[in-house]
């Protein structure tokens, strides 16, 4: 079964065979997934675990070509059901270094952060590439006896009195007592059946969303590790608030991280701050102009480019975790957190996949599929970091869509920093004069500080 299926026809075949070998009858799956990125097949392999019948379902072919290049993954939710994952998967770098900074036009101030026992398994963070890890990912789906079905794209969801129960696409239905919405940040199905968090309307708002661009640049393996000061598989991570966007109002973050023989590079964009005259690559690209990134893409090639979409409408915009017949984990449920210094989402994934499936064996053992059964789900969810997490943050917009954030403070703090630490002569005066000094000349007063520092409080 180690195999992925390319069209419907395949698949039915792989069926009959899979039917024949274990004497069941897998056109009657118990749980169908919509997506096989890390939290629709880590879902599959828990329920495969506690011998659920699962099919899982992604439009890419190979799994794991929809993926944008990559990221960082942290924690360690995995191991719940993949105990040797960080010895067997596909890892590019265990995060070691993380380093955070303001950029102005010209200067950066850069709080650099090495933390020596990271090195040690359970690596806090590691670097991956998501068309390779997806794909081992799934591999190990199906050795764990799930159905994997690549290149269909579902176009809908089957409902019978209500509730959900099963997919269809084109002429073509595959039923299951529950569906698992899985399908990433443009959950397409949510939309097409007003599923999402405002029932009468069927699309999110340009504040809810942010545009991400990546870039992947190769390097030579000793050349990044000279550059970055790394040893053996030892990793760097990088965030950065914006502040050299010149005269335009957008606001945007920059990250970047290392892999094995390449660097990952990019922007995070608040959507509804990019206007009819602003282009979102040419954000990425003053990212990579500015003086201090531009040293460390010398003599690189860039090797891949690509964007996506990135939620950020919070807790109180979420939409409903699950229904009659269906749940919804991941990005899809917009499990995705930014405080404008931070990003991450797949562990988020993860763990709401393997709390729906934990939830999905215990219908399937009541044979109970309605709503009040699944809500289960949500009562996981509340007990786990997930909902915690975005309960704690749930005003950090107040913050990162703060323009004083993007468009003050990167060269107030530069400016301060820059003064205090050039000998120009004349008499030395208390770093705090100095960035107060800073502050004023940006435009922020000390009441205005005072006021923002409180607002900090939701980072």
């Amino acid at each position: 079964m180690n195999k992925q299926y390319k069209d419907h026809n395949q698949y039915i075949r792989y069926l009959n065979e899979y039917h024949i070998i274990l004497g069941i009858n897998p056109m009657k799956p118990d749980v169908i997934i919509i997506g096989a990125g890390v939290s629709g097949t880590s879902a599959s392999i828990k329920m495969a675990q506690e011998g659920l019948k699962v099919v899982l379902i992604d439009r890419g072919l190979p799994i794991g070509s929809k993926n944008l290049s990559g990221g960082v993954l942290w924690g360690n939710d995995l191991a719940e059901i993949l105990p040797n994952w960080m010895d067997d998967a596909p890892i590019e770098r265990f995060i070691i270094n993380k380093k955070v900074g303001f950029l102005s036009e010209r200067d950066a101030t850069v709080f650099d952060f090495h933390f020596d026992s990271w090195k040690e398994k359970p690596y806090p963070g590691v670097s991956i590439l998501r068309a390779s890890f997806d794909d081992w990912l799934a591999k190990q789906a199906q050795e764990a006896g799930v159905a994997v079905l690549s290149g269909i794209t579902v176009d809908e969801l089957v409902f019978e009195d209500g509730k959900v129960v099963g997919v269809k696409q084109g002429n073509e239905e595959l039923r299951a007592p529950i569906t698992i919405i899985a399908e990433g940040v443009n959950p397409r199905l949510l939309l097409k059946h007003n599923l999402t968090y405002r029932k009468e309307e069927t699309r999110y708002d340009y504040p809810d969303m942010m545009i991400g661009l990546k870039e992947v640049i190769q390097l030579d393996k000793s050349v990044l590790e000279e550059r970055f000061l790394l040893e053996d598989n030892a990793g760097v991570a990088g965030e950065f608030i914006l502040g050299n966007m010149n005269d335009s109002e957008v606001l945007a973050g920059g990250f970047f991280y290392t892999n094995k023989e390449s660097l990952s590079i990019g922007v995070i964009v608040h959507l509804d701050s990019l206007s009819s005259e602003d282009r979102s690559y040419e954000v990425i690209e003053q990212f990579k102009k500015h003086p201090y990134i531009k040293r460390l893409l010398k003599d690189g090639i860039s090797i891949e480019y690509g964007a996506k979409m990135v939620p950020e409408f919070g807790i109180k915009k979420m939409p409903d975790f699950y229904g009659d017949g269906y749940m919804v984990i991941g990005d899809a449920a917009g499990f995705v957190f930014s405080n404008g210094l931070v990003i991450q989402g797949m562990n988020y994934g993860i763990k709401s996949g393997i709390l729906a499936a934990e939830t999905a064996k215990e219908a399937i053992t009541k044979s109970n599929f309605s709503s009040s059964t699944l809500s289960l789900y949500h009562k996981k969810l509340k007990k786990s970091y997930i909902l915690k997490d975005f309960e704690k943050f749930k005003n950090v917009k107040k913050m990162t869509k703060n323009k004083r954030l993007f468009k003050t403070y990167p060269n107030a703090i530069n400016d301060g920093f820059r003064n205090y630490l050039t000998e120009n002569g004349e008499p030395k005066e208390h770093l705090i004069r100095y960035m107060l000094k800073s502050f004023r000349s940006s435009g922020a007063g000390i009441f205005t500080l005072i006021k923002d520092g409180l607002g900090a409080r939701h980072l």
